[in-house]
């Protein structure tokens, strides 16, 4: 199915760029199909690391080779599945999603072709120019919208190494028109550090609410709309907000995307039906629902036709500026590092709505004991986005 798409691409596009650096220089989807091609992977299945160029050539090459690719970010681990992939696994992505475990999720490719050619019909990228990778690929939002638009669609890619002001300027100035997917803590640094959109033609935002003040500084300052984009890596783009102003309300999700169905379970959960539903999770926790063409999210949601009202999510990951994180995973590290028994970790709401949560750490260890030095011992096996901003101790 992928074998005969990007055939038809390369034949008809050979010759055009398919991938932009921030320097200018460019590699066309004919020499793109050549280096991909030439890596022949082996084993049962490819892992897709690094920066956009490696992770944009591995998926290239499991897609054409029929190996299921494995998306892992560039600073963490490849986590092997506790179970065997299902039978036409064609994307394995590790995530932590709302319920704070990170686990293997599996996708055929008509799963994930569903999602990307949703999003392109829907938000009209194939007219929109070129899409710009300035957040990570390896997660499911920056990876639709940009790698597999190019992979499935044709639409290239600008690659923008550094999400910050200058090198995301340097990577877009070459192209008369782009969309810039990103998430609200970036929007909000790219619109206090001057980044110039002049030639952004679609600007999205996912991951985390997007609230009004940061939506009214865009249209105020830039005449540009940034437009709330709701998913989870799990079943792929869900709803979006398509008007051209300012939203009425700051939890409106959008409606619906055509093809996607959901309604609300007794909880207040939303619960999705589509084409882009994944196949299920390699290790699945008791009264999970995902599979089938069904997954229930961990966020509690009203429903007004087809329009979303996002309320609170039930789950027990922790969102940090648009990255989920797993409390368990931080507890396990803080405790490997510091020798201490009972670590709790929870989030709670950031002062700074961008972030969304700030994570918490309960130890067991008196207040006073808490100091600088093993603050700095405690925190050595994190990543910085793992930190904890507070810490509480037994007294």
């Amino acid at each position: 199915m992928f074998g005969e798409r990007w055939d038809r691409i390369v034949a008809e596009r050979g010759a055009q760029d398919a991938l932009y650096l921030a320097d200018g220089s460019a590699t066309t989807f004919r020499q793109l199909d050549a280096e991909a091609r030439a890596l022949r992977p082996s084993g049962d299945h490819v892992l897709a690391q690094g920066d956009v160029p490696q992770l944009l050539r591995q998926l290239l090459a499991g897609f054409l080779h029929g190996i299921p690719v494995q998306m892992v970010e560039k600073d963490r681990s490849r986590r092997v599945p506790a179970s065997q992939p299902p039978h036409g696994t064609a994307l394995i992505k590790q995530a932590v999603g709302g319920s704070g475990v990170r686990r293997c999720q599996f996708f055929t490719f008509a799963q994930i072709a569903a999602d990307v050619d949703r999003l392109h019909s829907a938000l009209d990228l194939g007219s929109r120019g070129v899409g710009v990778a300035a957040i990570s690929c390896a997660h499911s939002f920056g990876l639709t919208m940009t790698l597999l638009q190019t992979l499935l669609n044709g639409v290239p890619t600008c690659h923008a190494p550094q999400p910050f002001a200058q090198p995301l300027m340097d990577a877009m100035q070459h192209h008369p028109r782009v969309f810039l997917p990103g998430v609200p803590a970036l929007w909000k640094a790219w619109l206090n550090g001057s980044v110039r959109l002049e030639n952004v033609s679609l600007a999205i935002s996912a991951g985390s609410p997007l609230t009004l003040s940061l939506e009214r500084l865009a249209l105020e300052q830039h005449g540009l709309k940034i437009h709330n984009l709701y998913g989870a890596s799990e079943c792929g783009a869900v709803s979006w907000d398509a008007t051209p102003g300012l939203r009425a309300d700051g939890d409106s999700l959008g409606t619906l995307l055509p093809g996607v169905q959901a309604h609300t379970d007794d909880a207040g959960r939303l619960v999705v039906s589509s084409t882009s539903v994944g196949l299920g999770y390699d290790e699945p926790l008791p009264h999970e629902r995902y599979g089938s063409g069904v997954f229930t999210t961990c966020d509690q949601v009203e429903m007004h036709g087809s329009r979303l009202h996002f309320r609170q999510s039930l789950g027990a990951g922790i969102n940090v500026a648009g990255r989920k994180l797993s409390p368990v995973e931080i507890a396990e590290k803080i405790t490997r590092a510091s020798h201490t028994d009972s670590v709790r970790i929870h989030g709670v709401p950031s002062r700074d709505p961008e972030r969304c949560q700030d994570i918490v750490a309960e130890v067991g260890l008196p207040q006073a004991g808490i100091d600088a030095a093993f603050k700095i011992k405690a925190c050595s096996l994190l990543a910085p986005w793992e930190v904890p901003r507070k810490w509480i101790g037994t007294s």
